[in-house]
């Protein structure tokens, strides 16, 4: 049995640090895993982390090394 932790959209928005309305958007375009009760959504804070690590990309410092600083 899931014993995670269910979020509501606020806190979910919060979490993935995007606006409430985007959340909403992604929603819609069945991007983010989302539980109906009724007229309100939870969201499993591990679907969450997992959708957050699988759209995670390498920054590309482009074609100017970085100088550390001493």
């Amino acid at each position: 049995e899931d014993t995670t932790p269910l979020l509501p959209a606020q806190e979910a928005a919060a979490y993935l640090r995007i606006p409430i309305g985007s959340l909403y958007v992604r929603i819609a375009k069945r991007q983010i895993p989302c539980i109906r009760l009724g007229r309100l959504l939870r969201f499993r804070k591990a679907e969450l982390e997992q959708l957050l690590a699988a759209n995670a990309s390498t920054v590309d410092p482009g074609p100017y090394p970085i100088e550390e600083q001493a």
